[in-house]
């Protein structure tokens, strides 16, 4: 959006220079995107500055991009010349000298980047205020046109009113013209909507009715049908309208009501409005299509997050069942582990996103359940790289590599196990390896767990994960790499 601005801008200086060549049009665009560097590396990097950033620290950097150096760069501007273009521009806006070019030019240009961000913080408002968004979704299509129908009156009646009279001398004078104003009003609002009925018609009857449904053949006789029946009609209504005879601004003066005249003005809007109308019904299908994908996938994402819950909780039930036959007094403290551990699932399970460093708690504390319950010997080691630890991510995202390393790897070993875990997470980029011992001795199956993990990661981050899997006869290796874009 940025460059976009920097580009017009560009294109409005070359286009007033002389000779117009590639040359001096990318030397314009070169200088500008130069001159307005710290605007461009903040949009780039805005993600990674929000994550990195305290939000008091955030906002200074905002304000000192957009408002303090775009004010420092205006007022320097007599010592920035942009050489032809400048010359060719002021002389076209009438300004003296380069100086107030090069001003004009800069404080334009600063004030267009600031309206770019405005509307991109707009938009991410909206975007995120559910009331607002559905608020505009609610709007509809036909209240939107009538809206717009009624905007355009207004600027008729202003244009009627301003050719027809001249503007009042004063404020009660002004206030006698006000029942005269509406008056043309609502006329004009009037003829609109006698033509609108046209638009109805073509759209909610001939195109979804007889196009879609019937064919070509049948729309275009409905067409002249509906022409043919309601022209007249229409023109009647707009002929009785006391501003038509006053100022004869309708053909219906001129060649009375079955004039033809009054039947090429609907055919041509009707037949302007098919491209219009199906491309209306393209996007709203297109729509419809993406809301039913949306839902579907939420709720198989629940029904994933369901699936994990007893699959965890039944393999730490097994273990607690082991320790209790052996009536082993580490009993009580998996107990007490397993209820936190349960509590992380059931409350924080249920989250769209939780915080890093929770789920990086989670972890260690399985991990030292599992410890307590297996008695024997772990070469357990956890490197961590994080940047940010309140850096978000979907919650439980790990726990089936860490349940199948000692399932399927740990706990079925005769000889020395080990289980080296990594952790690194950097910018929007985040990256968990699991590495433990196998024994291709053990035969067990794995269980749902990957299938589910693997189909979460296609519904949560499509084309934007990768899931590597390295075994041989004495390790098995899981590396999950994932971009957050």
């Amino acid at each position: 959006m940025f460059l976009t601005v920097l580009m017009l801008v560009s294109i409005l200086l070359i286009v007033e220079s002389d000779p117009q060549t590639w040359t001096i049009y990318l030397s314009y665009f070169g200088f500008l995107c130069l001159l307005f560097a710290p605007v461009l590396i903040y949009s780039l990097y805005r993600r990674y500055l929000e994550q990195k950033l305290s939000i008091k620290k955030h906002r200074l950097l905002w304000f000192l991009c957009f408002i303090v150096y775009p004010f420092l760069l205006i007022l320097s501007s007599s010592f920035l010349f942009m050489d032809e273009g400048i010359r060719v521009f002021t002389e076209y806006v009438g300004m003296s000298n380069k100086e107030d070019g090069t001003y004009a030019i800069l404080a334009s240009t600063s004030c267009a980047l600031l309206f770019a961000e405005v509307a991109i913080q707009s938009n991410k408002f909206f975007s995120q205020k559910s009331k607002a968004t559905q608020w505009f979704k609610n709007i509809g299509l036909e209240t939107t046109i009538l809206f717009l129908m009624l905007l355009f009156s207004m600027f008729l009646t202003t244009i009627d009113y301003v050719e027809v009279n001249d503007f009042p001398g004063g404020f009660w004078e002004g206030i006698k013209e006000i029942p005269f104003l509406l008056s043309t009003l609502i006329q004009f609002f009037i003829i609109h909507l006698i033509y609108y009925f046209f638009y109805l018609v073509n759209h909610y009857v001939l195109i979804n009715k007889l196009l879609n449904q019937k064919g070509v053949i049948y729309y275009a006789f409905g067409l002249a049908g509906t022409i043919l029946l309601f022209y007249p009609i229409a023109a009647q209504l707009i002929a009785w309208l006391p501003m038509i005879n006053q100022r004869a601004i309708h053909p219906v003066v001129n060649d009375g009501v079955f004039g033809s005249v009054n039947a090429s003005i609907p055919i041509i809007g009707m037949i302007l409005s098919i491209p219009f109308i199906l491309t209306v019904q393209w996007f709203k299908q297109r729509s419809e299509i993406a809301t039913l994908d949306k839902e579907k996938s939420e709720t198989e994402l629940r029904l994933l997050k369901q699936q994990i819950n007893p699959h965890f909780f039944f393999n730490t039930l097994n273990n607690l069942y082991a320790l209790s036959i052996k009536k082993d007094q580490a009993t009580p403290e998996v107990v007490l582990k397993l209820s936190d551990l349960m509590r992380y699932v059931i409350y924080k399970g249920k989250e769209e996103l939780v915080y890093l460093f929770e789920e990086v708690n989670y972890l260690e504390d399985y991990v030292s359940l599992q410890k307590i319950r297996l008695h024997k010997q772990l070469d357990y080691q956890f490197e961590k790289e994080i940047e940010n630890e309140h850096f978000q991510i979907p919650p439980l995202l790990f726990i089936i590599l860490l349940e199948n390393a000692f399932k399927h790897g740990i706990e079925p070993a005769e000889n020395e196990s080990f289980l080296h875990l990594y952790l690194k997470s950097k910018s929007n980029k985040l990256t968990f390896c699991c590495m433990n011992s196998f024994e291709e001795v053990n035969k067990n199956k794995p269980g749902i767990g990957m299938d589910n993990l693997k189909r979460r990661l296609d519904l949560l981050f499509p084309n934007n994960y990768t899931l590597e899997v390295e075994q041989n006869n004495y390790t098995f290796k899981a590396i999950l790499e994932i971009s957050f874009v």
